[in-house]
């Protein structure tokens, strides 16, 4: 093969894969999430969530499932601190016609202390199989929360937020 002809076939093949790459369909995303979000942050601790959403797409890995996670941290967000927390969650639904999301399905608080081990954060998980509500937008509502000392108050009380995993439309 002369010289000429190799240095073209490069290039062209080069953008032949790019071509390739670009063009065929890429695999859906089965899920929505928001990973590890603070949802209340005082001067000496942090509480952070997780909440997803997947619903079943035919062809893709995927099912009906809402989950949601909470972490309690010292105050910089980052120093695990082993306390006792809870989490629990609410998959919901779009009502158009009211223009406010609806409960769909509910599973209630899970307790559990949060630590740290060799695939990252640990803390109280919960994990739902759920019916869909009909067609329309979903999403997952997590409530984090941890439970800590208040000396003004003199006992514990618990501090926390919601998170939202971001909605996915379900057929």
């Amino acid at each position: 093969m002369p010289r000429r002809s190799a240095l073209f076939l490069g290039p062209l093949s080069a953008i032949s894969a790019l071509l390739l790459t670009v063009a065929m369909p890429q695999p859906a995303q089965a899920y929505t999430q928001q990973h590890q979000v603070t949802v209340e942050r005082g001067a000496s601790f942090c509480v952070q969530a997780t909440a997803g959403i997947d619903h079943r797409i035919p062809g893709v890995f995927s099912g009906n499932q809402a989950w949601a996670r909470a972490y309690a941290l010292a105050g910089d967000c980052t120093t695990v601190h082993g306390a006792r927390a809870r989490v629990r969650l609410e998959v919901q639904k779009w009502n158009e016609s009211r223009a406010a999301w609806e409960v769909c399905a509910t599973a209630n608080w899970v307790e559990g202390t949060t630590g740290r081990n060799e695939f990252g954060l640990t803390g109280p998980s919960i994990s739902l199989t759920y019916t869909p509500c009909g067609p329309g937008w979903h999403q997952t509502k997590a409530e984090a929360q941890s439970y800590r000392y208040v000396d003004s108050a003199g006992r514990f009380l618990w501090f926390g937020g919601t998170l939202y995993s971001g909605y996915e439309w379900v057929e």
